[in-house]
């Protein structure tokens, strides 16, 4: 009795293990986007699956083998799928990541430029007008760097970070042109 359990235990563990190899195949063509392994494996996991579950079906009930091959190609499905959203939505933030922290390094730059007319003292006597907010270069600045500021994202979504990328740009735009303004210079 024992070894008739074995010999039917044996072919739908064999099915089991068959679903299982096509996933992790199925999912490392996924992680490294070879849409042409990604064909090849998944159609030779179905042949797989599909002669296994033929053989299978010559020594255990046809139920059991059904019920191996439907649950373990459910699974492997959900499987499979939530690895590669994952896979994406790390992907999408890293990314995001990056995008904000180029913007947030070209705003440092910014305000590293604008530090400098307020603090040396020759540069401030040689672009005062850098410093009057009565002129609207210098008065145009000094809001997209608040706008800049106020948009700086902690841990922003794609919309925070479009609108930070922008503000910054629009930064950029009017530091130079309250600089051309102010006498044609750049700060050191």
């Amino acid at each position: 009795m024992a070894g008739s359990g074995l010999s039917m235990a044996l072919p739908v563990l064999l099915v089991l293990l068959v679903l299982v190899g096509g996933a992790v195949g199925i999912d490392r063509s996924l992680r490294t986007r070879d849409g042409e392994g990604l064909f090849w494996t998944g159609l030779t996991a179905f042949l797989a699956v599909l002669l296994t579950a033929a053989w299978a079906l010559t020594t255990t009930s046809a139920v059991a083998v059904g019920s191996v091959v439907v649950a373990g190609s459910i699974a492997a499905s959900f499987w499979v799928g939530r690895r590669y959203r994952r896979r994406r939505r790390d992907t999408q933030n890293r990314q995001l990541e990056a995008a904000v922290d180029a913007a947030a390094s070209r705003h440092r730059e910014v305000l590293s430029r604008w530090s400098a007319y307020e603090l040396d003292p020759w540069l401030a006597a040689q672009h005062p007008q850098m410093l009057d907010v009565r002129t609207p270069e210098t008065r145009n600045f000094i809001r997209a760097l608040k706008v800049a500021e106020q948009l700086r994202p902690e841990a922003g979504s794609p919309t925070e970070a479009a609108a930070y990328t922008e503000a910054v740009t629009k930064l950029e735009d009017s530091l130079r042109r309250a600089e051309e303004a102010a006498g044609g210079g750049r700060a050191a």
